[in-house]
């Protein structure tokens, strides 16, 4: 499965947002948290509002994960909280994190 709809990245405007979320889990319950993780990507990818959604693992911690994600906007991102299936990820998640998600956003520096 594509990652990037790149259509959607070239058209993207200025209000678009980048998230960097990162999740780590207790020590050695990464491959549990992973396959919670990996389960979200398709339904997420399919939202209308998502321009990019790419997990990443760590290389120097394998119970440490990234997504990152664009979104449209602040709108979108907002929908995408309080889907289904990222409400039950967050549920099955919440015992095996070894720290709160951690979330960033961004907004593209463009000239």
């Amino acid at each position: 499965m594509d990652t990037t709809d790149i259509e959607k990245f070239k058209k993207r405007a200025d209000n678009a947002i980048r998230l960097i979320a990162i999740h780590v889990a207790k020590k050695g319950l990464g491959e549990q948290l992973l396959n919670i993780l990996v389960k979200v990507i398709e339904p997420t990818r399919r939202e209308k509002g998502n321009i990019a959604y790419v997990l990443h693992r760590s290389m120097d911690n394998p119970d440490e994960f990234m997504f990152d994600e664009i979104w449209v906007d602040n709108e979108s991102l907002d929908v995408h909280l309080k889907q289904p299936y990222i409400i039950s990820a967050v549920e099955q998640m919440t015992p095996i994190l070894a720290i709160p998600v951690e979330l960033q956003k961004y907004s593209e520096v463009r000239d």
